[in-house]
């Protein structure tokens, strides 16, 4: 599966994806436990993720009001005290809003390969905690080509979707992978004023910019076929390392969530992830002949 731009999705689009299934496989095992409602009701959910190199504004957490076995209805939780330690020092998280993410305001906290964090979190008496490693950044990215020219609209619309749409004019990013490490790809481009469209159906009363993301993998390449993008101009690729922690969770999806083993999760006192992801960025243009 790849989100695409029709459904403009946001970075943790990916990352956060396997929540619902942690979350499925915690309940029936809670409730096979026979587990109080009120102690089911008290179970927060953790999606927490830190991205080398960018601020600290990617953690999120929830509570759960039980529908059935299976299903949940999520409650945000705006007022817990959160905080990240990294070699001893502590920085305190502050809420975003009542969406229940967390970030931290400053400046001082940088993200780096290797860095080891422990995240705290204290809610009504719930003490959670979780650690997480900072992977190293893949390494060799690189496009097949950095300049693509389409056809002008203007002399044969029709030449146009016919050579965007022809897989032979992909692009192809690839990295090093000797391991089969999971890693997932990122396609951007900026927010524009004034977007030159590739084709008229594209066309929105604003462009705030354009984002392709793809479910992780374990080879060294993704393909990009200019379909998938929706403006001339320039372009940026990023292949994210995932690390340990959320390998172990995707690597439990294909389980049965009414199987009595919870997937591999590194939260203690809730449910959950809490991963690090690493990139290195490429990039491309798309012009006009």
């Amino acid at each position: 599966m790849i989100f695409d731009k029709r459904s403009k999705p946001k970075l943790d689009t990916v990352v956060k994806s396997l929540i619902p299934f942690a979350l499925g496989c915690a309940l029936f095992v809670a409730a096979c436990d026979t587990v109080s409602e009120g102690d089911a009701e008290d179970l927060i959910v953790v999606e927490a993720f830190l991205f080398a190199g960018e601020p600290v504004d990617n953690i999120r957490l929830t509570t759960t009001t039980p529908l059935n076995e299976e299903d949940a209805v999520e409650i945000p939780i705006a007022d817990a005290q959160v905080r990240l330690i990294k070699e001893s020092t502590v920085y305190e998280l502050v809420s975003s809003g009542s969406d229940g993410t967390y970030q931290y305001p400053g400046g001082d906290l940088i993200v780096q390969s290797g860095d080891l964090f422990q995240l705290q979190i204290e809610y009504k008496g719930i003490e959670i905690t979780a650690f997480t490693e900072v992977p190293s950044p893949p390494t060799g990215t690189v496009m097949s080509t950095n300049l693509v020219a389409i056809p002008s609209i203007e002399g044969n619309p029709g030449a146009l979707r016919e050579f965007i749409r022809n897989r032979d004019n992909a692009l192809s990013v690839t990295w090093n992978n000797p391991e089969n490490h999971l890693h997932f790809v990122a396609v951007r481009s900026p927010e524009d004023d004034f977007p030159d469209y590739i084709l008229p159906e594209f066309i929105r009363d604003r462009f705030r910019g354009f984002e392709l993301l793809t479910e992780p993998t374990t080879t060294n390449f993704f393909d990009i076929t200019l379909f998938q993008l929706e403006i001339v101009g320039n372009y940026s690729v990023t292949v994210y390392r995932i690390n340990q922690e959320y390998a172990d969770l995707y690597d439990s999806r294909e389980q049965d969530s009414r199987d009595l083993n919870e997937p591999l999760s590194n939260i203690v006192g809730g449910v959950g992830v809490f991963s690090a992801f690493n990139g290195q960025t490429t990039d491309f243009e798309i012009v006009r002949e």
